[in-house]
């Protein structure tokens, strides 16, 4: 008796070694992901350097230049979108964009896609076929009429080839690529006490006050920092109605720690949350970005907003 227990104390022990010299089992789908969004990005890479006036001349407009990156937008004009009954204009809540960062002889996109969600069946799987990354789909709003769906798109290579190719997804929607002309009527506003509230760096355009509150410390992806404004900004944007009224979108830019402590701030403030989601992959730290929506009086909205911006780690 005694034989067999000290035979199986044995195999007991022999066992638990085995287990810890055992590797973690790799998650397969996990790594697939992460493979997937590797190749995508491999197959596009060319040798040839980001030529500014080439793609200015590509997409016949001259692209935002933001120091690190380079941005051209797409309003989605042909849209007339309300929500609560209230017009929404398109350069405050539904602008296609691409943002182009030159990195030695490659190009680093970054772009949201905004469709209706009719769209979105001819859109993806073209954008799967030429090797764009898909990092998000969802909503940034809610009782939106015409219901919007904003699908977030990354990739590395040449320029000029990253252009053709998200110029034959847009060929795929209605999206307007010519400039036209903002219809809003011009609404009397004093923009000089939210100023005060938010800061000087307001940037006007006809109706609308766009703030932008980059996050603190560094953010990288697949082991690169990230420019402090390349899609990791907290922003809102302002829209008048009348001399004494307003309506406010844009996301928060957070960490998991600080989600819920900018939850309370907006309910406090009567600040709708529209919606809790990433926009990214592989990004570190982790982030999550909350959209929101209010209509009201705008420098009560720029206290609730400051009051919610408060609980992150940004720049204001």
């Amino acid at each position: 008796m005694k034989k067999i227990l000290i035979l199986l104390s044995l195999f007991g022990l022999l066992t638990a070694c085995n287990n810890r010299n055992e590797k973690p089992k790799e998650d397969k789908n996990t790594s697939n992901l992460e493979k997937s969004v590797s190749q995508d990005s491999t197959d596009l890479v060319q040798q040839n350097s980001f030529r500014v006036e080439e793609i200015d001349s590509f997409w016949n407009k001259k692209l935002a230049d933001n120091k690190e990156f380079y941005k051209v937008t797409f309003p989605r004009t042909d849209i007339h979108l309300k929500i609560d009954g209230a017009p929404v204009e398109a350069g405050l809540a539904y602008t296609s964009w691409i943002a182009y960062r030159p990195m030695g002889n490659k190009t680093q996109i970054m772009g949201d896609m905004v469709m209706l969600d009719t769209e979105i069946p001819r859109v993806l799987p073209y954008l799967k076929e030429n090797g764009i990354v898909i990092t998000a789909i969802h909503n940034h709003l809610l009782r939106e009429q015409p219901r919007l769906i904003y699908m977030h798109i990354a990739g590395n290579g040449d320029a000029l080839e990253l252009s053709k190719i998200m110029k034959g997804a847009y060929a795929l929607t209605a999206t307007p690529l010519t400039e036209t002309k903002s219809e809003s009527e011009k609404k009397e506003m004093d923009w000089a006490p939210v100023k005060k509230i938010l800061g000087s760096n307001g940037k006007e355009s006809g109706n609308l006050l766009k703030f932008g509150f980059p996050r603190k410390g560094s953010i990288t992806m697949n082991g690169e920092t990230m420019p402090s404004t390349f899609g990791i900004a907290t922003a809102i944007g302002f829209q008048a109605i009348n001399k004494n009224e307003a309506i406010i979108t844009g996301d928060f830019v957070m960490r998991a720690d600080e989600v819920n402590a900018v939850i309370t701030e907006l309910v406090k403030n009567n600040i709708e949350v529209a919606a809790l989601h990433n926009h990214m992959l592989f990004e570190e730290p982790r982030l999550f970005y909350m959209h929101f929506w209010a209509k009201g009086n705008p420098e009560e909205l720029a206290e609730g907003f400051k009051a919610a911006l408060e609980q992150t780690s940004s720049i204001q």
